[in-house]
């Protein structure tokens, strides 16, 4: 073969490499833009607002699902009325897969138990995708110059005074049920003052506007380093590692068997295959050595075990005994 003919198949098998290279990144290219429908923006809700244990939660996903799924998502921030308002924001959106809502066992269960006719059904107008979160549980916290380091010293403290409140994140809320069944096994009086997000609270607290609080596992952790504020008991069913010195409220003898979780949900009549597709891909996210490091560090317990879309319905078909059971003890009644 001559020199020439030599060149000219060299340049031959040049351009099929590079030919074969730009199909392979094409398709690659195109399995990402695939990997949604229309590959365009997916708008996640939240029901809380920025700052808050969710919010922080929810903006972490939405980074990774970004890279994951080849678009945009856009975190937007819809707080208020125990996560109704953003439960009615993505009810009320087209059941096409790109407006998806990161919610709370509070701002669905409860609010299924306690509304009588809210403007959206918590549950029927919105469909289950997957548990994200959750078993980090919350917390009581107190102004560090209240006299008290433990749920018995609280409960002798406050039946000594007449003028003391406590606050949560809104009626219905687990802090909220929580503190309610706490006061009925106790016969602690104290006024509940809700807030419209967690975020809120812990300014209040540290400057003794609101001594005594319920809060997320995430938002105090700074706080209670500092001293600023004093954790008493943890609303959970084991010991939260950031925070391993403070007891549940159980070991403290208190009873308390309804614990939150977070989960992503769609509009009703979302298709399944979505559904399932979207489980799946935050199932394998779960599972990531990232995410177990931020569950510890960020949001104060273990990533949970990641569920089947039938086993996450399952969960909160049950979940709404338990907290049945927490709401009645609480003495709250259905509005």
């Amino acid at each position: 073969m001559t020199s020439s003919r030599l060149v000219a198949a060299g340049s031959r098998r040049t351009l099929i490499k590079a030919a074969t290279a730009a199909a392979t990144l094409a398709a690659v290219g195109t399995a990402r833009a695939q990997a949604w429908p229309a590959g365009k923006p997916i708008r996640l809700v939240l029901p809380s607002g920025a700052g808050g244990g969710a919010d922080i939660f929810g903006r972490f996903m939405a980074e990774w699902l970004s890279k994951e799924l080849g678009t945009n998502v856009i975190v937007d921030n819809k707080p208020g009325a125990n996560g109704l308002l953003a439960t009615q924001e993505v009810a009320r959106a087209a059941p096409d897969g790109f407006t998806l809502l990161v919610s709370f066992t509070g701002a669905t269960v409860a609010n299924k138990l306690l509304m009588l006719k809210p403007p959206v059904d918590p549950l029927n107008d919105i469909v289950p995708i997957a548990r994200i979160g959750g078993g980090g549980g919350n917390m009581v916290v107190v102004n560090p110059s209240l006299p008290v380091k433990n749920m018995r010293e609280l409960v002798e403290y406050v039946k000594t005074r007449n003028d003391l409140s406590y606050a949560s994140w809104g009626i219905g809320s687990g802090g909220h049920l929580a503190m309610e069944s706490l006061k009925m096994q106790s016969g602690m009086k104290m006024v509940h003052v809700p807030y419209k997000t967690v975020a809120q609270i812990p300014p209040d607290v540290i400057s003794g506007v609101m001594p005594i609080a319920t809060i997320d596992a995430a938002s105090p952790l700074p706080h209670l380093r500092s001293g600023r504020m004093r954790a008493i008991g943890t609303l959970s069913g084991e010991r939260l590692p950031q925070i391993k010195d403070i007891p549940t409220v159980m070991e403290q003898g208190f009873k308390l068997d309804a614990f939150p979780w977070y989960g992503l949900f769609g509009p009703k009549g979302l298709p399944r295959e979505i559904v399932e597709r979207m489980n799946a891909t935050l199932n394998r996210w779960m599972v990531l050595p990232e995410v177990a490091e931020f569950f510890d560090q960020k949001q104060n317990g273990p990533a949970p075990k990641p569920l089947t879309v039938a086993e996450f319905e399952k969960l909160i078909q049950s979940d709404l005994v338990s907290w049945k059971q927490l709401i009645d003890v609480a003495g709250v009644k259905p509005e």
